[in-house]
């Protein structure tokens, strides 16, 4: 009789460490343990991701603008196929909307356009979205600069809202 319940103890002690050792497993898909995703409410939240088009407004050029938000930074991301290979524009975000233009906000980054004239570029701004009050807009301007006013002209322009 001593013989079987140290066999059934020796059955359930290594029943218990096969389910231990597959609790620990990290082939469930997930890089983090549920513990310690728990255990840490103060983790930083995943950024929230906003989409709009960049419409031509004097090409045929388009695009998309993606603008993501998280701890207080916006970043914002053109994206854009059909402009004249490696040329250069300047570009920002404006107060207003592409219809009701306004005032230059934010300086993004250089569109650079690559040898088959697309653009991905990329700036990360300390700044919340959406505004407190007003509209915004994206636009690339048809010039690397604004010394003159044709280099000044919009050649692409997206509203930052629905």
């Amino acid at each position: 009789m001593l013989a079987g319940l140290a066999r059934d103890r020796s059955l359930a002690l290594a029943a218990f460490v096969l389910i231990a050792a597959a609790c620990g497993s990290t082939e469930t898909g997930s890089s983090q343990s549920p513990s310690s995703v728990a255990s840490n409410p103060a983790s930083t939240p995943s950024p929230v991701p906003f989409a709009f088009k960049l419409n031509g407004v004097s090409t045929t050029a388009k695009g998309t603008i993606s603008v993501t938000t998280q701890s207080g930074s916006l970043t914002v991301e053109l994206k854009i196929t059909g402009l004249q290979p490696t040329s250069q524009h300047v570009s920002h975000i404006h107060i207003g909307s592409c219809a009701a233009r306004g005032a230059i906000k934010y300086a993004l980054n250089q569109v650079v356009a690559d040898g088959q004239g697309d653009a991905d570029v990329k700036t990360t701004l300390k700044a919340a979205y959406p505004p407190a009050s007003g509209t915004l807009y994206v636009v690339v301007h048809v010039g690397p600069d604004m010394t003159t006013k044709a280099n000044a002209t919009y050649l692409l322009c997206g509203n930052l809202f629905k």
